[in-house]
């Protein structure tokens, strides 16, 4: 699996390589790159939406030009653009020149096949498909009663650090029902455990 990066941005690229180290093949132009390369199944592609164009990424997105996990960067990033970005196929959408730190949790959420939005889009969407899962799903019966209680939590959109404090519990704890509860339901992320909760 190779790790891309499409941008004609030095800053971002040095930015890039110190986050995720070393192994980044570099290309200034999307349309060279998918004239003269190919993309192979798994490779993660890191995009920059301020300098390519945008057709071009949504044909990335889509997989015109090779099955690929692909990442939009932006140094403007919105909510909106993120809905609209994940709706055209993108894993993940964040600020450009984010910490080191998110865009490794970023790399790891997307190589493990989940979704990469921001905090706030996160809660909005967890709301918003919240509404939507069923209250008695069948599902739920095979969580303890901790667990059935941080996704009641996540319905609302709650953060971790929201639910512990609600719970009285750490945010470790909540992150450690959440991986139980993303194992027992085989998703790798809150917004695939409420869209399989609402059907």
């Amino acid at each position: 699996m190779y790790t891309l990066l499409i941008s004609s941005s030095f800053s971002l690229r040095d930015h890039l390589s110190h986050a995720l180290g070393s192994f980044i093949e570099y290309h200034d132009s999307l349309w060279r790159f998918a004239t003269e390369s190919k993309i192979n199944s798994g490779d993660l592609v890191w995009v920059d939406a301020d300098n390519q164009d945008p057709e071009l990424i949504g044909r990335l997105c889509r997989g015109d030009f090779g099955t690929a996990r692909v990442i939009v960067l932006s140094s403007t990033p919105s909510d909106a653009a993120a809905v609209d970005w994940l709706g055209r196929g993108a894993a993940g959408y964040l600020h450009a020149f984010s910490l080191p730190e998110t865009l490794r949790q970023t790399a790891a959420v997307v190589e493990s096949g989940g979704l990469w939005v921001g905090v706030g889009l996160m809660q909005q969407l967890c709301a918003r498909f919240g509404q939507l899962a069923k209250p008695e799903h069948a599902l739920l019966s095979q969580l303890t009663e901790r667990e059935r209680e941080v996704v009641q939590y996540l319905k609302t959109g709650m953060s971790n650090k929201s639910i512990a404090k609600q719970m009285d519990i750490s945010e470790r704890t909540v992150k450690a029902h959440l991986t139980a509860i993303f194992a027992k339901f085989d998703v790798s992320d809150r917004i695939q455990l409420l869209l399989k909760l609402a059907v």
